[in-house]
């Protein structure tokens, strides 16, 4: 049997499937990088197996994560988003993501995509933690303090120092994979 973290033996198969596939992977892509964020954000306050069953919903529900599309939604698809039962209706959460896309799309105006703004804080390296039991690893760092307050300063919402740590673990800029987990690498 392989071993894995302990948070991946606790729920789903989607929970499962994204601990060993994505999480603590390098993503550089902008519209995964993009939707990471998106649904970081939704999982706030709740659980990530409920998200991640819900992934494919809010898919469909954000155009792809389109940032494009995201950053052009209207009242009225704000408002469809709103009362979408196959996704995570918090008014608060949807109208951030709609924020963030434009603030991608501000990024962009600057010259550097999200991927390469948030990527260049660790120098395009992955830092490789090395915590030994699941008590070990925070919910927020000095690190991710930083990276929240520049993501503000940027004009993103909804991107508090935990929220963005548990991103930076989702995109790869952290590994935080116990040291035993067969998919730390």
């Amino acid at each position: 049997m392989e071993q894995r973290c302990d948070w991946a033996l606790t729920g789903s198969n989607f929970l499962r499937d994204y601990h060993d596939n994505e999480w603590g992977k390098k993503t550089t892509d902008e519209q995964e990088v993009f939707e990471m964020l998106s649904l970081e954000i939704m999982q706030a306050g709740l659980n990530w197996d409920l998200v991640l069953k819900k992934r494919q919903n809010f898919r469909k529900a954000f155009d792809n994560f389109e940032v494009d599309k995201v950053a052009a939604y209207d009242t009225a698809k704000m408002d469809e988003l709103c009362h979408n039962v196959a996704i995570i209706r918090n008014k608060r959460k949807i109208t951030a993501t709609i924020n963030n896309a434009q603030a991608v799309i501000r990024l962009r105006s600057e010259g550097i995509g999200l991927a390469e703004f948030v990527w260049k804080f660790s120098d395009n390296k992955t830092v490789m933690n090395n915590w030994d039991h699941p008590e070990q690893v925070p919910s927020e760092t000095s690190f991710s303090k930083k990276i929240a307050s520049e993501l503000q300063k940027k004009g993103f919402k909804f991107v508090g120092p935990t929220i963005t740590y548990s991103f930076l673990q989702a995109i790869g800029i952290i590994n935080d994979h116990l040291s035993y987990c067969e998919f730390k690498n």
